[in-house]
């Protein structure tokens, strides 16, 4: 390549145990998954408003702060791993789970 080609990539790394992953492999009859991503992050809720509807607000989550998450498969047969991605999938879930009951 040369020198005014574009830069190389870092490999991908599981964010748990910090393997290197690699994409999918294909084959005529089958395929192999090495990792799964997940692209998360902090949220805010918005409120928006239906354009055919005025008086009708849906409160969205914005993503204001991302994060990519990489799970090796290994990583990702364990339930803990597996809890893991879900609270962060869903943050705005966890967060009302964690609040203090008064």
């Amino acid at each position: 390549m040369s020198a005014g080609g574009p830069a190389s990539r870092a490999p991908l790394r599981c964010s748990h145990c910090g393997r290197e992953v690699s994409g999918t492999t294909h084959t005529r009859a089958d395929y192999h998954v090495d990792y799964y991503a997940l692209h998360t992050g902090e949220v805010e809720p918005v409120a928006v408003h239906a354009p055919d509807d005025p008086e009708h607000t849906l409160i969205v989550l914005r993503l204001i702060r991302p994060i990519d998450v990489y799970t090796c498969v290994d990583c990702f047969a364990e339930p803990a791993v597996r809890s893991e991605r879900e609270r962060r999938f869903r943050p705005e879930l966890a967060s009302a789970t964690e609040a203090p009951a008064g």
